[in-house]
């Protein structure tokens, strides 16, 4: 099944910040694209905010945006889930996971709960490594292409 840029986008995001630091410190996504077997980031994550950068014809701005900017729903959820004072909440079940084939899956468990397949943010994937060819880029335009999430990286 095809998913959509925006999915990928929450997807990455749940990973980036909620994943055990320890135990999946460079944990990248994994998808197919065009045949070919792509690592790679949705987002660029520090801290709590997505980092895009913007050109003003002086110089580099990085901007910061909140997970919002991937999706209304998705931040809606987020929040009811966090409202929570249990082991159900998004935060606590992602954080606690020491198996990557279930921390796949339940973060994929939450991301498909999500219908809305929009999103605002760039149709980039960044720090891109073809695991076929052993291609490295530092972002690969998505714009338009069928993506088949398949894997994590350890």
């Amino acid at each position: 099944m095809c998913q959509s840029l925006a999915h990928m986008q929450m997807y990455d995001y749940l990973l980036k910040k909620y994943s055990n630091k320890e135990l999946f410190p460079k944990t990248k996504m994994v998808i197919e694209m065009d045949g070919k077997l792509w690592a790679g980031d949705f987002i660029r994550l520090e801290d709590c905010h997505i980092i895009e950068t913007d050109w003003d014809d002086q110089r580099y701005t990085p901007v910061e945006k909140t997970r919002a900017a991937i999706n209304q729903e998705f931040d809606e959820k987020i929040q009811n889930s966090n409202v929570n004072v249990s082991e159900n909440r998004i935060d606590s079940k992602i954080s606690k996971l020491k198996d990557i084939e279930i921390l796949y899956a339940e973060i994929k468990a939450f991301v498909d709960s999500v219908d809305s397949q929009k999103t605002t943010l760039r149709p980039f994937l960044y720090n891109v490594f073809c695991l076929d060819t052993r291609t490295q880029l530092p972002f690969l335009d998505i714009t338009g292409k069928e993506i088949h999430f398949v894997s994590l990286t350890q």
